[in-house]
């Protein structure tokens, strides 16, 4: 287990388990791990940047709009202590920054609706990609169109080269990391967005984009369509995956259900 930081006079963060920091889906965090470590000192200076600073819950327990105004309007992060969930979530703000700030400025905009939860439906879409999603970085919209039609077999099976050279595929979901490393079952699943950049480029230009989308209400927007990823297909995850006939459990890699289908499922006519 990595040690981060426990000490009297700081937040107290958990350590990341060997099974998830050494999880392929878990590279991209590992280099912030030093920041993250020392982001957490409670005599440090307060934030002024991007990153909030950390603090530890208050007496009383925090709602979900009082935690993003205090990310918003005191530039605070609340992180539970030696929680492996609000650890994980701290280690995606110092990756994607003004995407995690978007977030957390758009749910204090959208505020509270007449719904069951409380919640508009945009709230819901940018609560689930915080939690559970992932982005594609890809040009390929070929790639992409097997995806929408989850043709996981030509996706993963027959263009698997072309998928790994062309499509980057980056866990955003601090929920799903904890997962890695708390309860990494095979049917794990992700909303996955697609974002049209090389996939090279760096995760401060990713972070750019998709900021820029969900300030715009262009991407997280309430109506747009998020892709169901399995990550137990995404190459080079899993030895599982290595075998083409894992692409054949229709219980993890399900076909796409036609309109027909989804009406009467929704209707619970289905059989």
């Amino acid at each position: 287990m990595a040690a981060i930081a426990d000490r009297a006079d700081s937040v107290s963060l958990a350590p990341i388990p060997a099974a998830l920091l050494e999880h392929p889906a878990f590279a991209p965090y590992r280099e912030y791990l030093p920041t993250l470590e020392a982001s957490s000192a409670a005599d440090c200076a307060p934030s002024t940047g991007v990153i909030p600073r950390l603090v530890a819950p208050p007496v009383r327990a925090a709602g979900a709009m009082e935690f993003e105004r205090r990310i918003v309007e005191q530039n605070e992060l609340i992180v539970r202590p030696n929680n492996l969930h609000d650890t994980v979530n701290a280690l995606v703000w110092h990756a994607f920054p003004k995407t995690k700030r978007a977030i957390s400025e758009a749910h204090v905009a959208l505020g509270a609706a007449a719904t069951a939860n409380g919640r508009p439906r945009r709230r819901d879409i940018l609560t689930l990609f915080d939690e559970a999603g992932a982005l594609i970085i890809s040009q390929r919209s070929d790639l992409r169109a097997l995806h929408e039609a989850h043709e996981w077999k030509r996706l993963f099976v027959e263009h698997r080269a072309h998928f790994i050279r062309d499509c980057r595929v980056i866990l955003f979901g601090h929920g799903t990391l904890e997962q890695l490393a708390s309860n990494p079952h095979r049917g794990l699943t992700v909303k996955a967005l697609w974002l049209r950049l090389a996939a090279e480029v760096s995760l401060d230009e990713i972070d750019e984009l998709l900021a820029q989308g969900v300030d715009s209400g262009t991407s997280l927007a309430a109506n747009e369509r998020r892709l169901a990823l399995p990550i137990l297909g995404v190459p080079g995850w899993f030895a599982e995956s290595e075998a083409p006939a894992c692409y054949g459990d229709v219980d993890v890699f399900r076909p796409l259900r036609t309109p027909l289908v989804a009406r009467r499922v929704r209707a619970g006519e289905s059989r």
